[in-house]
Protein backbone atom coordinates (compact mmCIF):
# COMPACT_ATOMS: atom_id res chain seq x y z
CA UNK A 1 0.00 0.00 0.00
CA UNK A 2 3.30 2.22 0.83
CA UNK A 3 3.76 2.74 -3.02
CA UNK A 4 -0.38 4.72 -2.90
CA UNK A 5 0.32 6.84 -0.73
CA UNK A 6 1.50 10.47 -1.69
CA UNK A 7 4.23 11.91 0.90
CA UNK A 8 4.26 14.74 2.25
CA UNK A 9 5.35 18.24 0.79
CA UNK A 10 8.36 19.90 1.96
CA UNK A 11 7.69 23.62 3.61
CA UNK A 12 10.01 25.20 0.87
CA UNK A 13 8.47 23.32 -2.20
CA UNK A 14 5.80 25.13 -4.00
CA UNK A 15 2.16 23.54 -4.63
CA UNK A 16 0.95 23.16 -7.97
CA UNK A 17 -2.60 22.34 -6.48
CA UNK A 18 -2.75 25.74 -5.65
CA UNK A 19 -1.25 27.37 -8.92
CA UNK A 20 -4.10 24.85 -10.74
CA UNK A 21 -6.83 25.84 -8.61
CA UNK A 22 -5.71 29.67 -9.10
CA UNK A 23 -6.16 29.22 -12.74
CA UNK A 24 -9.39 27.92 -13.13
CA UNK A 25 -11.97 30.22 -14.96
CA UNK A 26 -14.87 30.73 -11.91
CA UNK A 27 -15.40 30.71 -8.36
CA UNK A 28 -17.69 27.61 -9.33
CA UNK A 29 -14.67 25.63 -11.21
CA UNK A 30 -12.49 26.16 -8.16
CA UNK A 31 -14.92 24.93 -5.46
CA UNK A 32 -15.62 21.64 -7.76
CA UNK A 33 -12.15 20.86 -8.20
CA UNK A 34 -11.02 21.90 -4.76
CA UNK A 35 -13.27 19.36 -3.79
CA UNK A 36 -12.25 16.31 -6.48
CA UNK A 37 -8.59 16.92 -5.43
CA UNK A 38 -9.36 16.70 -1.53
CA UNK A 39 -11.10 13.27 -2.48
CA UNK A 40 -7.75 12.11 -3.99
CA UNK A 41 -5.41 13.26 -1.71
CA UNK A 42 -7.64 11.81 1.47
CA UNK A 43 -7.28 8.49 -0.74
CA UNK A 44 -4.06 8.33 -1.28
CA UNK A 45 -3.56 8.96 2.18
CA UNK A 46 -3.27 12.42 3.02
CA UNK A 47 -6.15 14.80 4.82
CA UNK A 48 -5.61 17.89 2.72
CA UNK A 49 -4.31 18.73 -0.79
CA UNK A 50 -1.89 21.63 0.49
CA UNK A 51 0.19 18.91 2.46
CA UNK A 52 0.57 16.78 -1.00
CA UNK A 53 3.45 16.80 -2.55
CA UNK A 54 1.69 16.39 -5.68
CA UNK A 55 5.22 16.18 -7.77
CA UNK A 56 5.34 12.46 -6.42
CA UNK A 57 1.98 12.02 -8.59
CA UNK A 58 2.24 8.86 -10.82
CA UNK A 59 0.26 6.84 -13.21
CA UNK A 60 -0.26 4.59 -10.69
CA UNK A 61 -1.50 6.92 -8.66
CA UNK A 62 -4.29 7.99 -10.85
CA UNK A 63 -5.43 4.36 -11.49
CA UNK A 64 -5.56 4.01 -7.92
CA UNK A 65 -8.00 6.58 -7.15
CA UNK A 66 -10.38 6.07 -10.11
CA UNK A 67 -10.19 1.88 -8.91
CA UNK A 68 -11.86 3.27 -5.21
CA UNK A 69 -14.56 5.85 -6.96
CA UNK A 70 -15.44 2.61 -9.14
CA UNK A 71 -15.87 0.85 -5.55
CA UNK A 72 -17.80 3.44 -4.13
CA UNK A 73 -20.32 3.27 -6.99
CA UNK A 74 -19.48 6.83 -8.09
CA UNK A 75 -20.93 7.99 -11.93
CA UNK A 76 -18.55 7.46 -14.57
CA UNK A 77 -18.50 11.51 -15.62
CA UNK A 78 -17.22 12.19 -12.07
CA UNK A 79 -14.93 9.64 -12.04
CA UNK A 80 -13.94 11.46 -15.05
CA UNK A 81 -13.65 14.54 -13.24
CA UNK A 82 -11.30 13.21 -10.81
CA UNK A 83 -8.92 12.31 -13.57
CA UNK A 84 -9.06 15.90 -14.89
CA UNK A 85 -8.40 17.24 -11.48
CA UNK A 86 -5.35 15.04 -10.79
CA UNK A 87 -4.15 15.89 -15.24
CA UNK A 88 -4.14 19.41 -14.23
CA UNK A 89 -2.47 19.17 -11.41
CA UNK A 90 0.49 17.21 -13.22
CA UNK A 91 0.29 19.46 -15.77
CA UNK A 92 1.06 22.51 -13.75
CA UNK A 93 3.98 20.28 -11.53
CA UNK A 94 5.76 19.91 -14.96
CA UNK A 95 5.32 23.34 -15.87
CA UNK A 96 7.15 24.17 -12.56
CA UNK A 97 9.78 21.81 -13.22
CA UNK A 98 8.74 19.73 -10.33
CA UNK A 99 7.59 16.72 -11.94
CA UNK A 100 9.49 14.70 -14.70
CA UNK A 101 8.30 15.23 -18.16
CA UNK A 102 7.84 11.03 -18.79
CA UNK A 103 5.44 10.96 -15.48
CA UNK A 104 3.75 14.15 -16.52
CA UNK A 105 3.13 12.41 -20.60
CA UNK A 106 1.99 8.79 -18.43
CA UNK A 107 -0.47 10.74 -16.59
CA UNK A 108 -1.58 12.72 -19.57
CA UNK A 109 -2.03 9.32 -21.53
CA UNK A 110 -4.58 8.48 -19.16
CA UNK A 111 -8.12 7.75 -20.99
CA UNK A 112 -11.38 8.60 -19.17
CA UNK A 113 -14.01 6.29 -18.54
CA UNK A 114 -16.02 5.51 -21.52
CA UNK A 115 -19.76 5.65 -20.66
CA UNK A 116 -23.16 5.68 -21.91
CA UNK A 117 -26.03 6.27 -20.00
CA UNK A 118 -29.81 7.75 -20.34
CA UNK A 119 -30.12 11.52 -20.00
CA UNK A 120 -31.22 12.74 -16.25
CA UNK A 121 -33.39 15.43 -15.23
CA UNK A 122 -36.32 16.47 -17.56
CA UNK A 123 -38.07 19.26 -19.67
CA UNK A 124 -41.30 20.93 -18.10
CA UNK A 125 -44.14 21.28 -19.98
CA UNK A 126 -45.93 24.55 -20.55
CA UNK A 127 -48.87 23.78 -18.46
CA UNK A 128 -45.85 23.36 -15.59
CA UNK A 129 -44.10 26.67 -16.89
CA UNK A 130 -47.10 28.61 -15.94
CA UNK A 131 -48.10 26.97 -12.59
CA UNK A 132 -44.25 27.43 -12.15
CA UNK A 133 -44.19 31.27 -12.50
CA UNK A 134 -48.16 31.64 -11.31
CA UNK A 135 -47.22 30.48 -7.47
CA UNK A 136 -44.44 33.79 -7.33
CA UNK A 137 -47.78 35.64 -7.45
CA UNK A 138 -47.93 36.31 -3.79
CA UNK A 139 -47.43 40.08 -3.40
CA UNK A 140 -44.03 39.41 -1.74
CA UNK A 141 -40.42 41.27 -3.27
CA UNK A 142 -39.34 37.61 -3.15
CA UNK A 143 -41.76 36.58 -5.52
CA UNK A 144 -41.53 39.61 -8.05
CA UNK A 145 -37.73 38.53 -7.68
CA UNK A 146 -38.87 34.96 -8.08
CA UNK A 147 -41.02 35.19 -11.02
CA UNK A 148 -38.47 37.10 -12.74
CA UNK A 149 -35.63 34.92 -12.28
CA UNK A 150 -37.73 31.54 -12.98
CA UNK A 151 -39.19 33.53 -16.59
CA UNK A 152 -34.98 34.31 -16.89
CA UNK A 153 -33.89 30.79 -16.76
CA UNK A 154 -36.72 29.02 -18.79
CA UNK A 155 -36.63 31.86 -21.52
CA UNK A 156 -33.06 31.82 -21.82
CA UNK A 157 -31.39 28.55 -20.48
CA UNK A 158 -28.68 30.30 -18.44
CA UNK A 159 -27.07 28.54 -15.68
CA UNK A 160 -27.74 29.25 -12.19
CA UNK A 161 -24.24 31.08 -12.00
CA UNK A 162 -25.18 32.76 -14.75
CA UNK A 163 -28.50 33.99 -13.26
CA UNK A 164 -26.92 35.30 -10.23
CA UNK A 165 -24.14 37.34 -11.44
CA UNK A 166 -26.73 39.18 -14.09
CA UNK A 167 -26.58 43.15 -13.45
CA UNK A 168 -28.40 45.60 -14.98
CA UNK A 169 -25.76 46.93 -17.24
CA UNK A 170 -26.36 43.33 -18.87
CA UNK A 171 -29.58 44.10 -20.19
CA UNK A 172 -30.82 45.80 -22.74
CA UNK A 173 -34.68 46.62 -22.81
CA UNK A 174 -34.70 47.65 -26.66
CA UNK A 175 -33.75 44.64 -27.79
CA UNK A 176 -34.66 42.51 -24.67
CA UNK A 177 -30.93 40.81 -24.16
CA UNK A 178 -29.00 39.69 -22.17
CA UNK A 179 -25.36 39.93 -23.28
CA UNK A 180 -22.82 38.68 -20.52
CA UNK A 181 -19.50 36.39 -19.86
CA UNK A 182 -20.55 33.13 -19.01
CA UNK A 183 -19.05 29.71 -18.14
CA UNK A 184 -15.18 29.40 -20.12
CA UNK A 185 -15.17 33.16 -20.25
CA UNK A 186 -17.21 33.28 -23.39
CA UNK A 187 -19.37 36.46 -23.89
CA UNK A 188 -22.58 35.82 -25.43
CA UNK A 189 -25.86 37.42 -25.86
CA UNK A 190 -29.60 35.74 -25.07
CA UNK A 191 -33.13 37.15 -26.14
CA UNK A 192 -35.91 36.78 -23.32
CA UNK A 193 -38.89 35.43 -24.92
CA UNK A 194 -41.76 38.32 -25.67
CA UNK A 195 -44.63 36.51 -23.39
CA UNK A 196 -41.91 36.51 -20.60
CA UNK A 197 -41.15 39.88 -20.77
CA UNK A 198 -43.43 41.06 -17.99
CA UNK A 199 -41.88 39.34 -15.02
CA UNK A 200 -38.49 41.05 -15.39
CA UNK A 201 -40.01 44.18 -16.08
CA UNK A 202 -41.95 44.50 -13.37
CA UNK A 203 -38.83 43.16 -11.36
CA UNK A 204 -37.09 46.15 -12.90
CA UNK A 205 -39.34 48.76 -12.13
CA UNK A 206 -39.47 47.82 -8.02
CA UNK A 207 -35.36 47.56 -8.01
CA UNK A 208 -34.68 50.75 -10.26
CA UNK A 209 -31.85 50.98 -12.21
CA UNK A 210 -29.31 51.65 -10.15
CA UNK A 211 -25.96 49.51 -11.11
CA UNK A 212 -25.50 46.05 -9.59
CA UNK A 213 -27.20 42.63 -9.01
CA UNK A 214 -30.32 42.30 -11.36
CA UNK A 215 -31.37 39.73 -8.80
CA UNK A 216 -29.94 41.22 -5.31
CA UNK A 217 -30.38 39.63 -1.98
CA UNK A 218 -33.60 40.22 -0.06
CA UNK A 219 -33.48 40.33 3.50
CA UNK A 220 -36.33 40.56 6.36
CA UNK A 221 -36.23 43.61 8.83
CA UNK A 222 -38.21 44.52 11.75
CA UNK A 223 -41.59 43.30 11.70
CA UNK A 224 -41.00 41.24 8.65
CA UNK A 225 -40.81 43.70 6.38
CA UNK A 226 -38.84 42.94 3.40
CA UNK A 227 -35.83 44.64 1.75
CA UNK A 228 -33.06 43.96 -0.74
CA UNK A 229 -29.09 45.17 -0.84
CA UNK A 230 -27.54 45.57 -4.45
CA UNK A 231 -25.45 42.37 -3.57
CA UNK A 232 -25.45 39.37 -5.91
CA UNK A 233 -26.90 36.44 -4.63
CA UNK A 234 -24.66 32.90 -4.44
CA UNK A 235 -25.76 30.37 -7.19
CA UNK A 236 -26.61 27.93 -3.89
CA UNK A 237 -29.66 30.26 -3.34
CA UNK A 238 -31.15 29.87 -6.97
CA UNK A 239 -31.84 26.52 -5.74
CA UNK A 240 -32.96 27.23 -2.90
CA UNK A 241 -35.59 29.14 -5.03
CA UNK A 242 -36.33 26.82 -7.65
CA UNK A 243 -37.05 24.21 -5.19
CA UNK A 244 -39.10 26.14 -2.87
CA UNK A 245 -41.70 27.50 -5.93
CA UNK A 246 -41.56 23.86 -7.60
CA UNK A 247 -42.37 22.75 -3.96
CA UNK A 248 -45.17 25.37 -3.95
CA UNK A 249 -46.65 24.37 -7.82
CA UNK A 250 -46.35 21.17 -6.54
CA UNK A 251 -43.63 19.66 -9.52
CA UNK A 252 -41.78 17.05 -7.67
CA UNK A 253 -37.60 17.12 -7.97
CA UNK A 254 -37.04 20.27 -9.64
CA UNK A 255 -33.49 21.66 -10.38
CA UNK A 256 -32.54 25.01 -11.74
CA UNK A 257 -30.55 22.83 -15.14
CA UNK A 258 -34.14 21.05 -15.43
CA UNK A 259 -35.18 24.67 -16.33
CA UNK A 260 -32.18 24.64 -19.11
CA UNK A 261 -33.31 21.36 -20.28
CA UNK A 262 -37.04 23.54 -20.95
CA UNK A 263 -35.25 25.95 -22.90
CA UNK A 264 -33.42 23.34 -24.59
CA UNK A 265 -36.29 21.33 -25.75
CA UNK A 266 -39.04 24.09 -26.31
CA UNK A 267 -36.13 25.51 -28.77
CA UNK A 268 -35.72 21.93 -30.61
CA UNK A 269 -39.43 21.68 -30.97
CA UNK A 270 -39.84 24.82 -32.58
CA UNK A 271 -37.73 24.01 -35.31
CA UNK A 272 -34.51 25.75 -34.11
CA UNK A 273 -31.23 24.96 -35.51
CA UNK A 274 -29.00 22.60 -33.35
CA UNK A 275 -26.09 25.16 -34.04
CA UNK A 276 -28.28 28.12 -32.99
CA UNK A 277 -29.58 26.45 -29.32
CA UNK A 278 -25.90 25.53 -29.05
CA UNK A 279 -24.51 29.52 -29.52
CA UNK A 280 -27.82 30.33 -27.29
CA UNK A 281 -26.93 28.53 -24.43
CA UNK A 282 -23.35 28.31 -24.32
CA UNK A 283 -21.76 25.40 -25.28
CA UNK A 284 -18.25 24.61 -26.60
CA UNK A 285 -19.32 21.06 -28.22
CA UNK A 286 -22.07 20.62 -29.98
CA UNK A 287 -22.51 16.84 -28.32
CA UNK A 288 -23.02 18.91 -25.49
CA UNK A 289 -25.80 20.71 -26.14
CA UNK A 290 -27.44 16.90 -28.13
CA UNK A 291 -27.54 15.90 -24.25
CA UNK A 292 -30.26 18.77 -23.23
CA UNK A 293 -32.92 17.13 -25.32
CA UNK A 294 -35.71 15.77 -23.44
CA UNK A 295 -38.31 15.75 -26.62
CA UNK A 296 -38.11 11.91 -26.20
CA UNK A 297 -39.95 8.99 -27.52
CA UNK A 298 -42.66 11.35 -29.00
CA UNK A 299 -40.65 12.82 -30.61
CA UNK A 300 -38.66 10.14 -32.51
CA UNK A 301 -42.17 8.30 -33.10
CA UNK A 302 -43.89 11.58 -34.77
CA UNK A 303 -39.73 12.04 -37.12
CA UNK A 304 -40.46 8.19 -37.79
CA UNK A 305 -44.30 8.83 -38.74
CA UNK A 306 -42.73 11.83 -41.44
CA UNK A 307 -40.79 9.79 -43.54
CA UNK A 308 -42.15 8.77 -46.95
CA UNK A 309 -40.73 5.85 -48.70
CA UNK A 310 -43.15 5.21 -51.07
Amino acid sequence: MQRYILPLRPENKRNPAFSYLSSLPSSNSNVTMSNCLKTVAKLLGRNDIFEVDWSALRRQHCLRVMDMLKLKGLAPATINLHLYGMKGVAREAWSMDLMPQAAYLKIQALKGLHYARLPTGRSLTAHQCKKLLDVCEDGSLRGIRDRAILAVMMGCGLRRAEVSSLEVANWNEKDRTFTFIGKGNKQRRVYLPPDLIDPLTRRINIRGLDEGAIFPAIYKGNGEHEFFKIRNMLPSSINRIVSRRAKQAKIPKLTPHDLRRTFATKMLNAGIDLFVLQQSMGHASLATTVRYDRRGEHAKEKAAKALKFL
